[in-house]
């Protein structure tokens, strides 16, 4: 069973590499080859929006960069993790940036899941999870973390209604070892469940 973990968990120095580190551990011990890409150090441009994919170059994006190695990583996957700092309640940029550039996935066709129009998945899509990093709570009195949290898992959930693939998303604070296992294993169990 291969992993591959689209990373930008390098951005928290403090905490980013314990997280990045539990979750390959995580991984190896249910038996996976683990493959990471610290997105934020890959050669990833913006999508330009340009449609190619979809039509006059059909799966494949003219924008040539380290994603053309990715989308091969990607399809070649039985699980594909991705793991970032929550910011605002989203994927922080660097890694929002590689999700943008997904559309080569899909092909240009619509179907309806959960009664909304979706383009049609290109490839069987490995199950995914999404992995957000809380930062330290700012002290608003507001409980920050079950927000952002909650926005995490609900952006992970869209997600994997648009390309049409199992998921499950795993959140928990930077520094907390004890937590990191229990929502990373309960995760992983639910992706199982779904097989």
């Amino acid at each position: 069973m291969k992993a591959l973990v689209l990373s930008a968990l390098a951005v928290d120095e403090e905490h980013g590499p314990a997280a990045l580190e539990a979750v390959e551990t995580a991984l190896r011990e249910r038996g996976h080859d683990v493959d990471t890409v610290d997105v934020a150090a890959a050669r990833v441009a913006p999508c330009t929006g340009c449609g190619s994919c979809g039509l006059k170059t059909p799966g494949r994006c003219v924008v040539k960069d380290d994603m053309q190695e990715i989308f091969r990583q990607i399809v070649a996957s039985d699980v594909l993790v991705l793991a970032t700092p929550v910011r605002f309640g989203s994927y922080c940029a660097e890694l929002k940036k590689a999700i943008d550039r997904f559309q080569p996935l899909m092909m240009p066709v619509y179907v309806v899941r959960n009664g909304e129009m979706h383009f049609r998945g290109r490839y069987d899509l490995p199950a995914f999870l999404g992995v957000g990093l809380l930062q330290e709570a700012a002290g608003t009195g507001v409980d920050d973390d079950r927000t952002e949290g909650d926005a995490f898992r609900f952006l992970v959930g869209r997600l994997a209604v648009n390309i049409d693939a199992r998921h499950a998303a795993a959140v928990f604070r930077d520094g907390d070892a004890a937590q990191m296992h229990t929502e990373l294993e309960g995760a992983l169990d639910s992706l199982e469940l779904r097989r």
